[in-house]
């Protein structure tokens, strides 16, 4: 007699319930956590009785969509929409923490957040945790009394990119957070850096040589950082008397301060890219009136190698990169990132949004100039077909 029993005959409903909690809380991305809980009622009660829900990163990018802004139906105010690759479809969170927010894409399945009530949180959009960092007065450019003829909340879009140095929940514990994990932000008028632990009370300013910094990365464990001119610095935090910014790269010979540049990590690899636009910001005015103000035209990838060259005082040198091969970037008002292709990620070519501060003038906001440049033919096709704009917090890669 066969004594086997086949995986067809188990009733996978009659699992303990302590065993259930024990599998929902190994599960690591938030895919996998959605379908278990959609197995059957029994899964689903597993998952909602939990204590909290865990705070996950998702397996694949999605777009998240600007907040529509309605005042017909306030019902509708708290909902946000997060684009799935996979599915080229859309769903929908209920997710009143991010309404009316600066919202940037801070990576492990995070958002970075600032309000008009001046405060600051790391924002798990699905589990809803969120983690208080210090607040925006607490910029060491920002300390100052309330003025009410130019009253803070007018800058609340002044943090223009952030880098993370590790996953802020604690991997040991999915409901407590890693203490050691570090946040660097770009902010201000003139785009300088400060950065903050999990814990602080304020932000500390780094002492840099210049300012209009575009991008910041956290890289084989330390910040880098790159300034609209294109050079490169290293910063050193571990000195809280003086943490400072060094210089490790030049500019690269063919730029200009208008074209925007990141910082990305691909296969090990520090890759300075350069985002080229068009349109009349640019080129001047345009009588036709058939142009837009600004648009992505190109890209241009550069590695950072090591310089061994005597006489050379820079830590890095710059080589032109021709292809990503089997990978694809995703830029924005998000850590700039790699990731390998998919059955939804296309291979060698960058996935990017509309993040130019410019974008703040232009009517509905920004949000138009997004799309899919292939590096290997030099075209651009869409990333989603509908409109989704914002003046606050145009879409954005969550990653």
């Amino acid at each position: 007699m066969d004594c086997s029993l086949s995986l067809d005959m188990a009733d996978w409903t009659d699992l303990p319930m302590d065993i259930l909690f024990v599998i929902a809380e190994s599960l690591t991305v938030i895919e996998d956590f959605t379908s278990f809980s959609a197995v059957c009622k029994e899964w689903q009660s597993a998952t909602a009785i939990l204590k909290k829900k865990p705070s996950l990163p998702t397996r694949y990018p999605r777009l998240m969509l600007s907040e529509k802004v309605d005042t017909k139906d306030q019902g509708n105010q708290d909902d946000r929409y997060f684009l799935n690759l996979l599915t080229s479809k859309t769903c929908k969170l209920k997710l009143p923490e991010a309404s009316g927010r600066r919202c940037l894409g801070a990576h492990y399945g995070w958002l970075f957040t600032v309000g008009f009530d001046l405060q600051i949180n790391l924002l798990h959009p699905f589990s809803r945790q969120q983690i208080c960092l210090p607040p925006f007065l607490t910029f060491p450019a920002q300390r100052y009394e309330y003025d009410e003829t130019y009253p803070p909340q007018e800058d609340i879009v002044f943090v223009k990119k952030i880098a993370i140095s590790s996953n802020p929940q604690n991997k040991n514990n999915l409901h407590d957070y890693n203490h050691e994990c570090v946040i660097l932000a770009i902010y201000g008028e003139f785009g300088v850096l400060a950065f903050a632990r999990l814990g602080d009370t304020l932000w500390t300013n780094i002492r840099v040589p210049s300012r209009c910094y575009d991008d910041v990365l956290y890289y084989k464990g330390r910040f880098y950082a790159v300034d609209c001119h294109g050079v490169v610095f290293v910063c050193d935090i571990n000195d809280n008397n003086d943490p400072k910014a060094t210089v490790v790269a030049p500019a690269p010979s063919e730029t200009n301060d208008e074209i925007q540049k990141y910082l990305v990590e691909s296969s090990g690899d520090l890759l300075l890219v350069s985002r080229i636009r068009g349109g009349t910001i640019f080129e001047g005015d345009d009588d036709d009136n058939k142009k837009a103000p600004y648009y992505t035209i190109d890209f241009s990838i550069l590695k950072l190698e090591e310089n061994h060259e005597k006489g050379n005082n820079y830590a890095y040198k710059l080589t032109k990169v021709n292809t990503l091969e089997d990978r694809a970037l995703f830029l924005g008002n998000n850590v700039s990132t790699s990731l390998p292709s998919s059955e939804c990620i296309k291979a060698n070519c960058i996935y990017f949004t509309d993040d130019g501060l410019f974008s703040f003038e232009e009517p509905g906001g920004g949000g138009r100039d997004t799309g899919i440049f292939d590096i290997e033919n030099g075209t651009i096709q869409s990333n989603y077909a509908g409109e989704s704009r914002s003046i606050l917090s145009p879409p954005l890669w969550y990653i």
